[in-house]
């Protein structure tokens, strides 16, 4: 566990690695973000005469019960997860300096709701801080409103389960020759890794254009069903991936 030294200046974007199960934030990721000693876990915290004390206030004023405001999970992403009252709470017990970051991260999230602007003007900051340009920036805040488009448009005609996940490698196969895996592998990417943060402002703006195309047919023709989905994206891939291949015989 990282030593509280070096981690005196939390990452402004605290709240973005902080694990999540619905509604409820990880006590266990803010632990460990404050690099705070096994004393300070979560499993003893919880244990506390005051924490009871605040989570009984806490369901008394929201009118809910504990199981509302506390889970804990097992496995890999396993850990202590509680709803943000008490996550905030916990974030300043284990650090002033990092409660303080944590309450403002949020409040930002609220004025964003209001200001959907400042939404594009972080992730403009944060993508600055990975050396994106800004064109390719511009690029990828665009593919995300398509992704949305796509998976809304799907999910309105009827797919479901691995519907999605089949509709998106129906996208990615005809241009990478493979599924989701192996375009992780040809970039080196681990599973944790966004393939659409690693992709070229063409690659994104390809995707992009498939995405759309996909929609179009597929409300316009009231296209129905996950397989039938699956197969009006791949052939919208297709289309935009001979159109790839075309072009680079004259840049080439």
């Amino acid at each position: 566990m990282k030593k509280k030294a070096e981690i005196k200046k939390y990452d402004a974007n605290i709240l973005e690695n902080i694990g999540r199960d619905g509604d409820l934030l990880s006590l266990t990721d803010l632990w460990k973000a404050a690099g705070s000693p096994t004393t300070k876990a979560p499993k003893f915290w919880l244990d506390q005469e005051q924490t009871k004390g605040f989570i009984q206030a806490t369901e008394r004023i929201l009118k809910v019960t504990q199981n509302y405001l506390l889970k804990v999970k097992r496995g890999k992403s396993g850990g202590s997860y509680a709803h943000k009252q008490i996550a905030f709470e916990y974030a300043q017990y284990l650090d002033p300096d990092l409660g303080v970051l944590v309450n403002e991260t949020f409040f930002q999230r609220i004025e964003e709701e209001k200001n959907p602007d400042l939404i594009g003007q972080r992730y403009i900051k944060a993508y600055e801080k990975r050396g994106k340009s800004a064109d390719w920036t511009a690029e990828r805040l665009k593919s995300i409103g398509t992704r949305n488009m796509f998976t809304r448009t799907l999910a309105a005609h009827g797919v479901s389960g691995d519907g999605f996940r089949n509709c998106t490698n129906a996208i990615y196969e005809p241009l990478y020759g493979g599924t989701t895996n192996v375009i992780r592998a040809k970039k080196g990417l681990s599973k944790n890794q966004s393939i659409r943060d690693n992709m070229s402002k063409v690659e994104l703006a390809a995707v992009g254009l498939i995405e759309a195309l996909a929609s179009d047919e597929i409300e316009r023709k009231d296209i129905q069903g996950n397989a039938y989905c699956e197969i009006t994206s791949r052939r919208a891939s297709r289309t935009v991936a001979n159109a790839l291949i075309e072009h680079k015989k004259y840049i080439i």
